[in-house]
């Protein structure tokens, strides 16, 4: 028999009293706890569980109605207690296995992100329900009319334009128009065109009214903005992140401080590469499909051409106009827009090298 002084804490509040444990070589384990007024009680428990092994703090007993039994030696360790218990402490208590977990623990991350749950997450987006992309897309399309966008003020004659060019993209490609939908908004961000898993186009007044004189252009963009919904980029780019926090919550539990930061950070750096791998195939959709209408490719460098100079001609207007807080506010807003666009996207100007070279043009 071993017998171990501690403290025996009640359930469910701080109130402790002094107690020994008396542990049997059957395994069986009395406790006798004195109380406030100084009665002995003794309990037979049929069930406890050990606590977590921590080197330096002792191993609690912890039993079904929440009550611990906490040893005074932070040395003890129970003798029946498993491997399992112990492995943790043996690893903590060795320099070389910390030095080893310095060098492993980042390399499995870098694996992980990179390969295993992209892999993973691309191979999970088959199986999500049509459902799920068309709750989506309706979702982030409301949230953003609330947020972000104004209802179009282009006119009937320039959205039907629009419209016709849409409707001849969506029949030479084959796709189903209950399923491809364009939608026109106003945005206080200038020139832009994006796309919901849903299959929802939306493009902004600034940019029908920036490409009206070169259509090609506008058809590469949409083709580019096709080429996302086709490849499910939105729904990959959730299962993704969503995994990459998961990942992350496990390894570093509570998110608190330190962890909190690195989690943050490696998720924004993780969306930027993932947005980038994913502008590349929706450029290659853009380049593949413009010959079906005897386009170009070069269209889409005209395109990108059209949006940089847009961007650094708003930049410029509202320069002109810094004598006010309300321009230099636009301004700062603008250009932190624009930032965020190049950090997100490929080089700028490489996409436009690359479309102006495919087949020699």
């Amino acid at each position: 028999m071993i017998n171990i002084s501690g403290t025996y804490q009640l359930a469910g509040g701080a109130e402790a009293y002094p107690a020994s444990a008396m542990l049997y070589e059957t395994g069986q384990l009395v406790i006798q706890q004195k109380t406030s007024d100084e009665k002995l009680i003794e309990s037979w428990p049929d069930e406890y569980i050990y606590g977590t092994v921590i080197p330096g703090l002792p191993v609690d007993i912890i039993f079904p109605d929440g009550a611990l039994f906490i040893p005074d030696d932070s040395s003890f360790r129970w003798p029946a207690m498993s491997n399992k218990h112990r492995l943790a402490e043996w690893l903590e208590s060795h320099w070389l296995t910390v030095l080893a977990s310095i060098v492993i623990v980042p390399l499995f991350l870098w694996g992980m992100v990179n390969y295993a749950l992209p892999a993973a997450s691309h191979a999970a987006v088959a199986f999500i329900p049509d459902s799920v992309a068309e709750s989506m897309g309706e979702q982030t399309l409301y949230i953003l009319d609330k947020t972000h966008f104004d209802p179009s003020e282009l006119s009937k004659q320039q959205q039907d334009e629009v419209t016709e060019q849409w409707q001849n993209i969506i029949t030479k490609l084959e796709l189903p128009e209950s399923k491809y939908k364009l939608h026109f908004r106003k945005f206080g961000m200038g020139a832009n065109a994006m796309a919901l898993p849903d299959g929802s186009i939306i493009v902004t007044d600034d940019i029908v009214t920036l490409m009206e004189q070169d259509p090609n252009a506008l058809t590469a963009v949409l083709l580019h903005e096709i080429g996302h919904i086709e490849h499910k980029h939105s729904l990959k780019l959730v299962a993704q992140t969503t995994a990459t926090t998961m990942l992350f919550a496990m390894m570093f539990g509570d998110i608190e401080g330190a962890g909190e930061l690195i989690l943050g950070a490696g998720t924004g750096l993780l969306q930027s590469a993932f947005s980038r791998d994913m502008e590349r195939e929706a450029d290659e959709f853009s380049h593949q499909n413009l010959p079906k209408f005897n386009i170009s490719p070069a269209a889409f460098a005209d395109a990108m051409t059209l949006l940089v100079n847009s961007h650094v001609s708003d930049h410029s207007d509202l320069d002109s106009d810094s004598n006010t807080s309300d321009a230099v506010d636009e301004i700062e807003n603008s250009l932190n827009h624009w930032l965020q666009y190049l950090s997100t996207h490929p080089d700028t100007q490489e996409r436009i090298d690359t479309a102006r070279n495919i087949e020699g043009h």
